[in-house]
């Protein structure tokens, strides 16, 4: 069995954290960490700051320890420090969150926030994206004449990063002079807030503002800020009204967005609003091979549709679900194989749609729509309180396949009729709107990543 050493151990570690973690706390919480000492009996965890330290020591340490203990079994204890490395390849290697703004330049810029490995002729199309894809090709051959702003929303890991990075590393290499700045909402709020404190706002509004192209990733972020949807809005005026291009992604349509000012709301709708549903048992497999022929892996047929056939939910857990085989495979010595890849996935597997709860779903609807558990339990009928209970007598009675009366139990509801009601009003729903399919996904896709 070949020995790891402690660069392979964490690269390793990361790529089965990343699919433990949603995409924003792996990114957050993991960047620029690595192994600063490995012993035959522990390893220390290098952390970029004390607060990361705190972070993974308080509410991570049990998945690190387990994620490494699969690695090394002879491991009895892991710690954390603060320290800084030189060695670039021992970092993880998260691309999907922009560092910083492109800079202004009157020169061919380079542009630090865009990977080019996200480009058009790697993005698989199929039934579930084939809108976006064409609507983002079709911005980026003409920015700012057609569809603008593009409004590109989705779940987690469907590709929408993927697909915002490819129109503007298409339009660099048509003309690379074109000022492209690609950034986090986040990002773009912290920047607002550093150039207000340290009096650079001008600075600020005139570098985003003399993008030629503006592609922001998670715009829901901009929820309940109010100031920053200030800034944003003058923003996306000073861009849209110059033919500029603005491309966003969330992770529910425009008014879905909860405590979003109308204004922004309604502008995000002028152009195209195209969504991306989780991709089909074909458009899977053919992910998985473009992942394989990327990493320069070979698995066998029957290993792609082992995991094509059990992981449905988007493309980044479909990747993660390659590297926990691959990893696996090169610990134990062996050739990928179908064994293999039940016995690497058989955690991820076994665990999907298990140990939920009542309280799981009520707490998950209740973070989603930011309504308190206790007033979706009271008595009070105010009509946006209605929808969300439905929901989740929904997913009770499909998730969790409880009978009509257990349900109203739960809820507090006398009254089992109530409940069928309720549960027949959504699956008819479903059916016809948009808006709601895309809810119940995000919701499902919280509750089975808590698992």
């Amino acid at each position: 069995m070949k020995i790891l050493d402690e660069n392979e151990t964490w690269q390793a570690a990361l790529g089965e954290l990343e699919v433990t973690f949603s995409k924003a706390n792996f990114s957050t919480w993991f960047k620029n960490t690595f192994i600063l000492k490995m012993s035959e009996e522990e390893i220390v965890i290098a952390t970029p700051n004390g607060f990361t330290q705190e972070w993974l020591e308080n509410k991570y340490h049990p998945q690190v320890f387990e994620t490494l203990k699969k690695l090394h079994p002879t491991i009895k204890k892991v710690s954390y420090a603060v320290a800084s490395q030189n060695i670039p390849q021992s970092a993880p290697k998260i691309v999907n969150k922009p560092e910083s703004p492109a800079q202004p330049s009157s020169t061919p810029a380079s542009y630090p926030t865009l990977n080019s490995k996200y480009t058009f002729e790697k993005y698989i199309v199929g039934n579930s994206n084939r809108l976006a894809a064409a609507t983002a090709q079709a911005v980026a051959a003409k920015p700012g004449a057609v569809y603008n702003p593009l409004f590109v929303y989705g779940g987690v890991g469907l590709g929408k990063t993927h697909l915002v990075q490819a129109i503007g590393n298409e339009i660099i290499a048509k003309n690379p002079k074109k000022k492209i700045i690609y950034v986090s909402c986040e990002k773009f709020t912290n920047d607002f807030i550093s150039s207000i404190s340290s009096g650079k706002a001008n600075e600020f509004k005139k570098n985003y503002r003399d993008a030629d192209v503006l592609l922001v990733d998670d715009i829901q972020f901009l929820s309940g800020k109010e100031g920053t949807q200030e800034e944003f809005f003058h923003t996306f005026n000073a861009l849209h009204q110059t033919n500029r291009q603005i491309v966003v992604t969330s992770d529910r349509v425009p008014r879905a967005i909860p405590q979003l000012e109308e204004r922004l709301s309604s502008r995000f709708g002028w152009g195209m609003v195209a969504d991306i549903q989780p991709p089909n048992l074909e458009m899977r497999q053919a992910i998985l091979r473009s992942k394989c022929e990327e990493k320069g892996c070979s698995l066998d047929e029957e290993v792609l549709n082992y995991i094509a056939q059990n992981i449905e939910s988007n493309i980044r857990e479909l990747e993660g679900a390659i590297n926990r085989i691959l990893s696996s495979a090169e610990l134990n010595n062996v050739t990928p194989s179908l064994d293999t890849a039940t016995k690497a996935l058989q955690d991820i597997i076994v665990s999907k749609g298990q140990n939920l709860s009542v309280e799981k779903i009520l707490l998950a609807t209740s973070e989603f729509f930011k309504i308190s558990p206790e007033d979706l339990l009271s008595p009070k009928r105010s009509k946006e309180l209605v929808g969300p209970r439905q929901i989740i007598m929904y997913l009770l009675r499909h998730e969790m396949s409880l009978s009509y009366p257990k349900i109203g139990r739960e809820l507090n509801k006398k009254d089992h009729t109530t409940i069928m009601h309720g549960v027949g009003k959504i699956e008819k729903e479903i059916a016809r709107n948009e808006e709601l399919r895309q809810e119940l996904t995000l919701i499902k896709e919280k509750l089975h990543a808590a698992n």
